[in-house]
């Protein structure tokens, strides 16, 4: 018996969903966290993204990389998901949730600095608009180039460079409370 191609179809869209999750939740999670800055949200906005990926995918056209559609998906979703949730309060982690990550040379507090400028900077890009938060992630933490930034973020080349010059501007000031050039 020959099976239905529409079965067919559907199994291969599963077998392209399940390997779209492998390769790229990691990715996504961080995405997610450095615009959202809050590991709890991150995880619910990647279900949220997977989903609308899950949803998409009979759509997609092959028109862009499948990593562009993903995380151009993945932009739109977020910044959605800021947008509506950008307001309620942080949750707060109770001492015994917060994990302590040691070092290669076994230097906690090495670590435990690392970790709180992480955080820092995580909750700083958070405060950033969605599309500067975006670009400075996709660049600097993601490792894309601009070419490829301007097709996910659907912008030109040189609205990235901008997003990315205004982005750094804002990071130092709410990182240092100085503009930069300002008098020291």
């Amino acid at each position: 018996m020959t099976p239905d191609p529409a079965d067919r179809s559907e199994r291969l869209l599963d077998a392209e969903f399940r390997s779209i999750v492998r390769d790229f939740a990691p990715r996504l999670y961080r995405q997610a966290y450095r615009i959202l800055g809050d590991a709890m949200r991150a995880t619910e906005a990647v279900q949220e993204i997977l989903l609308n990926i899950h949803r998409s995918l009979p759509g997609f056209r092959g028109e862009s990389a499948l990593g562009t559609w993903i995380y151009r998906i993945a932009l739109n979703t977020l910044i959605s998901y800021r947008r509506v949730k950008h307001n309620d309060p942080l949750p707060l982690l109770e001492a015994d949730e917060i994990p302590f990550i040691i070092d290669e040379d076994g230097d906690v507090e090495a670590a435990y600095e690392r970790k709180e400028d992480n955080e820092q900077l995580a909750r700083c890009i958070a405060r950033l608009s969605p599309r500067e938060s975006a670009a400075i992630t996709l660049f600097y933490m993601d490792g894309l180039e601009y070419k490829e930034i301007a097709s996910i973020m659907e912008t030109s080349v040189g609205a990235v460079g901008l997003l990315l010059h205004r982005g750094r501007e804002h990071l130092h000031i709410l990182l240092t409370g100085k503009k930069e050039g300002a008098a020291r």
